[in-house]
């Protein structure tokens, strides 16, 4: 059996002030990760764990857009909207409260004219190949998933 070649993927990064960090990515320009100002921050970008649901809505497209071309899925437009609940108090240092979501659910609507059969084909394929979905599941966090043909 050969070995897998494994991907790195890297980040930089830099704190700001207070709460305010700049994250740099490849040779794109830096994104700003804050909290809210209720929690301490200057609400300058998104939490992350609000970038975490985020790049879960965008995996699952992305994985969506490639198993679609293997499956000859054909669609016309995908939306989503995602939720993550979680007990604030894990973070804060309680102890035996988990730090991470609790449950999460992810709504994706796909506009399609094939069967809700092939649609939930492509679904099963989507959330066996999505990283953050199965890290979701790895993490014994309830994953709630709806998907709707439009």
């Amino acid at each position: 059996m050969t070995n897998p070649t494994l991907a790195t993927l890297s980040v930089n990064g830099k704190l700001e002030s207070g709460l305010k960090n700049s994250v740099q990515v490849r040779d794109l320009p830096a994104f700003i990760v804050d909290e809210p100002e209720r929690l301490g921050g200057t609400n300058a970008g998104p939490n992350p764990l609000e970038y975490f649901l985020g790049a879960l809505s965008a995996c699952t497209s992305i994985i969506l857009s490639y198993t679609a071309k293997d499956l000859n899925f054909s669609y016309q437009d995908v939306t989503y909207s995602t939720d993550g609940t979680l007990d604030p108090r894990g973070f804060k240092g309680v102890e035996g409260v988990l730090t991470y979501f609790q449950s999460v659910k992810i709504d994706i609507v796909v506009e399609t004219e094939e069967s809700d059969e092939a649609l939930q084909k492509l679904a099963e394929t989507v959330e066996q190949r999505c990283p953050l979905y199965n890290l979701l599941i790895d993490a014994g966090v309830e994953v709630k998933s709806n998907w709707v043909k439009k």
